[in-house]
């Protein structure tokens, strides 16, 4: 077999989290179990608003390699048609390495409102639902390394009180984007950046922004993705991505993506958002996506 024929069999997934936020295996792991994933090529490990890594690592042989990049899922402000605050999520792959520093500006911010946020959503689960949690349990479970903490933990206390049957269930039911319960982070708790912002400095330091699950946004429908997908156009200047092969959707939403993302002249991309031991790792293929990433980014620094 030919190598452009082997590439056309490589997978790609540019979107998972580690222990450095809500993931529940390390780097290390997850590593380990992408070895063992016959075609998976390139995966990127996009924790929130922290980088696990800071350079790109190779693996394996010729025969089997796999390459692991650096990036981060970034929170984002967006103003929504209806003139309200949007938590939005835009994730930076760097495929020539990045210097956290040059994000601490927009990271600061971020911890000094999740405390707030989170004993906002403790208090609702007390008052409303008369559930026995706590804020001190909450930060208990704060990550050690990175001082991480957020709706997942939540969720999996939720679980262990026996509040709901699973993490996914504990989000559908009080906390996840999708219940009517949601409380947005934005903008009375946590000052996340602006939407521009990011995608704008992500460009400026060698990134190629992606666009993450547009269709999972509280409140959007159809109009408010499509808003947000030019947007996202406007900002990155056509250098971008959206994630069009998000392993949670249905064929139907992957197809309504597509059609916006070939009319805005992005590029698709791919991803698993694994946060769980026994999540698979996306399976769609898109190795030639990656290399598009590679040649937009070329283009720019021309």
């Amino acid at each position: 077999m030919n190598t452009k024929n082997k590439e056309s069999n490589y997978q790609i997934d540019f979107h998972m989290h580690s222990t450095y936020s809500d993931g529940a295996d390390d780097v290390a792991t997850i590593i380990s179990l992408a070895l063992k994933q016959e075609n998976l090529r390139t995966i990127c490990v996009t924790d929130h608003n922290y980088f696990a890594l800071t350079r790109k690592l190779m693996f394996g042989t010729n025969d089997r390699c796999l390459e692991v990049l650096p990036g981060c899922e970034f929170s984002t402000s967006y103003m929504s048609a209806a003139g309200k605050w949007n938590e939005i999520h835009v994730i930076g792959i760097f495929p020539k390495g990045v210097n956290p520093s040059e994000f601490e500006d927009l990271f600061e911010p971020i911890a000094k409102g999740k405390k707030k946020y989170v004993e906002a959503i403790v208090n609702k689960l007390q008052q409303q639902f008369g559930i026995d949690i706590t804020l001190e349990e909450v930060l208990a479970t704060k990550k050690q390394s990175t001082g991480y903490v957020g709706r997942f933990q939540i969720a999996q206390l939720l679980v262990e009180k026996g509040a709901a049957s699973t993490v996914d269930r504990a989000m559908d039911i009080y906390i996840g984007n999708f219940s009517p319960h949601y409380i947005s982070p934005v903008p009375d708790y946590i000052k996340y950046p602006a939407f521009e912002t990011v995608i704008k400095r992500i460009l400026s330091l060698s990134g190629m922004p992606v666009l993450c699950h547009p269709c999972s946004y509280y409140g959007f429908d159809d109009d408010d993705v499509i808003r947000l997908v030019n947007d996202f156009r406007k900002a990155c200047g056509g250098t971008g991505a959206i994630e069009v092969y998000y392993q949670n959707y249905t064929k139907e939403q992957q197809k309504f993506l597509q059609g916006l993302q070939e009319k805005a002249g992005l590029i698709p991309s791919v991803a698993s958002d694994r946060h769980r031991r026994d999540q698979h790792f996306a399976d769609y293929g898109g190795y030639s996506f990656y290399k598009k990433m590679l040649q937009a980014l070329e283009q720019t620094e021309k």
